[in-house]
């Protein structure tokens, strides 16, 4: 008599599951950078920028550098009209009485200073006539990229090294109708220490080493941590910078997508859930070392565009690298094998030989 033995549907199980996580991770992949600001914001930079002097000194208008030399902030007081003059000598923009911004679109100096490095002018573009003036604010503050703050060239400057000027220009303004010279200078930074990047990067590596060979508690949570800090640091350098800097969503949003994953891991963990655990490993792994890799130039260079400190930041960075990349990959490779060999159950003679012992 020939006995047919089945084995249980694991394999649905197990593909069904990764299914859902791999969809999952394409839909974060898809929808967030959807949200993203198109401008080109501050990014890591080895220049510091400074305001050396207001000529004739004005107490009514309050410029500084974010960004470490990516932007110029202006905030005017209340009553006080200022006007900032283009790269060629046309108006740029214009602070209002009432507090209003515009921006002349019809001038050189905004199609050139769309991007840190120079954009150029479309062929269409107006630039000549009229101003065209474009509300861009309405509490007397705006911030623009503008290229006599910083040095204009992604290769060093010759001649100089780290601690030199290489760069001091004047940003003309007229301050109801008297004209002030903003003067500025640009220092070449130091590199900043590698400690912080390396001690996060072992910390993160034994975070998931840790979480993938011993599922428990405890090591859940240790994820859930870290995911949680490299969430506070996003939100930190998101809101450091104003929105017209074109801050990214995805500073936060990856490592909040990472927490949300890592609470369900600990929830999971609790059951002894594998699958599931195995698959949430995935997610926060992916966003997690999305997140810390996009953010790479930040590990070398002097100034990260952020409130928060420079340490603390490189820090989160490196864990969240060594820890995410090593998730994803001990979760996919284990993952793969569910598929390639999902468990099977015992067949009736073995369970019988089992219950008999």
């Amino acid at each position: 008599m020939r006995v047919h033995h089945t084995i249980p549907a694991a394999r649905p199980t197990v593909v069904g599951g990764i299914v859902r996580c791999v969809m999952a991770v394409v839909a974060v992949f898809l929808v967030l950078p959807a949200t993203a600001a198109l401008a080109d914001a501050a990014g890591p930079t080895d220049y510091r920028s400074a305001i050396v002097s207001i000529d004739p000194p004005t107490p009514t208008i309050h410029p500084s550098i974010i960004g470490g030399d990516s932007f110029l902030l202006l905030r005017v007081d209340r009553g006080v009209s200022v006007q900032v003059t283009g790269y060629e000598g046309e108006p740029y923009v214009q602070f209002l009485p009432d507090g209003t911004v515009q921006e002349n679109h019809a001038s050189i100096s905004y199609w050139s200073s769309q991007s840190r490095l120079g954009g150029a002018v479309p062929d269409d573009a107006l630039t000549t006539g009229p101003p065209v003036w474009v509300g861009v604010g309405s509490d007397g503050t705006y911030a623009w990229h503008d290229h006599r703050i910083h040095w204009m060239s992604g290769d060093r400057p010759l001649g100089k090294q780290p601690g030199d000027v290489v760069l001091q220009a004047e940003v003309p303004l007229v301050v109801d109708g008297v004209e002030v010279q903003l003067t500025i200078q640009s220092t070449w930074l130091r590199a900043p220490s590698s400690v912080p990047a390396w001690a996060g990067a072992l910390l993160g590596a034994l975070v998931a080493v840790g979480a993938f060979i011993r599922p428990r508690l405890w090591t859940a949570l240790a994820v859930l941590d870290l995911a949680v800090l490299a969430a506070v640091v996003g939100f930190w350098q998101y809101f450091s910078l104003p929105s017209e800097t074109g801050p990214s969503v995805l500073w936060f949003t990856l490592p909040a997508v990472g927490v949300a994953a890592a609470v369900a891991l600990v929830v999971t963990t609790t059951r002894r859930a594998q699958l599931a655990a195995l698959a949430l490993q995935l997610l926060v792994g992916v966003n997690l070392a999305w997140w810390a890799w996009s953010r790479r130039s930040g590990l070398e260079r002097a100034l990260v565009p952020t409130n928060a400190p420079g340490w603390l930041d490189r820090a989160a960075t490196g864990a969240a690298l060594a820890c995410g990349a090593l998730l994803a990959l001990l979760s996919l490779q284990r993952l793969a094998r569910l598929i390639i060999s999902p468990p099977r159950a015992p067949l009736p003679a073995e369970a019988a030989a089992t219950s008999a012992s």
